[in-house]
């Protein structure tokens, strides 16, 4: 994800994954018992992940040809120079394919974009272009919900109409967790 000499890690190159996958000093994120789930249903196969989240970004950041009215307030690894996040999160995908073959997208974002009725089309275009530009077919997307007791549990009926508007689209409940920002 970054150069991150905390961690031992060096930018878009595989390691074992341990928390933080975002970031060098972040906690826990989806990605880490979304791996471990599927480590323990396919115990011979070899997981990867590609973490490419950025703590409190707008929706806008993600999307192919839109330069976030926030970009300013944001850096993406591992030397800001990319223009919006949609550009980095291509080449490190293009990347991973040359090792392995991309099976889905886990997503979970939505609190700068809470209670935005436009933010279920912006992803939508958002998956659908992902799933053009790197060849991925109708691979699944996993978008998780936000925490129901945290600032933003009233963005959930939008996650939740995610797999109305995206074919093979799934919402992952966040029913029973607990948890800070």
């Amino acid at each position: 994800y970054d150069n991150c000499s905390n961690l031992g890690r060096t930018y878009n190159q595989w390691y074992t994954a341990r928390p933080p996958l975002h970031s060098c000093y972040a906690g826990l994120g989806p990605g880490d018992y979304f791996a471990k789930a599927l480590a323990t249903a396919y115990p011979a196969a070899t997981i990867g992940l590609v973490p490419c989240g950025i703590s409190g970004v707008d929706i806008d950041f993600f999307r192919k040809g839109v330069v976030s009215a926030r970009r300013g307030e944001f850096r993406i690894p591992p030397d800001n120079h990319w223009g919006g996040a949609y550009e980095w999160v291509i080449s490190r995908a293009q990347l991973a394919q040359r090792d392995g073959v991309i099976r889905g997208i886990l997503f979970h974002q939505g609190e700068s974009d809470s209670g935005s009725s436009a933010w279920v089309g912006k992803v939508a275009g958002m998956v659908s272009d992902l799933r053009a530009d790197l060849g991925l077919g109708n691979a699944p997307f996993l978008a998780g919900e936000l925490l129901y007791t945290g600032c933003c549990g009233g963005h959930n009926t939008l996650v939740n109409q995610l797999p109305s508007r995206i074919n093979n689209a799934f919402a992952i409940s966040a029913s029973g967790l607990a948890g800070m920002d």
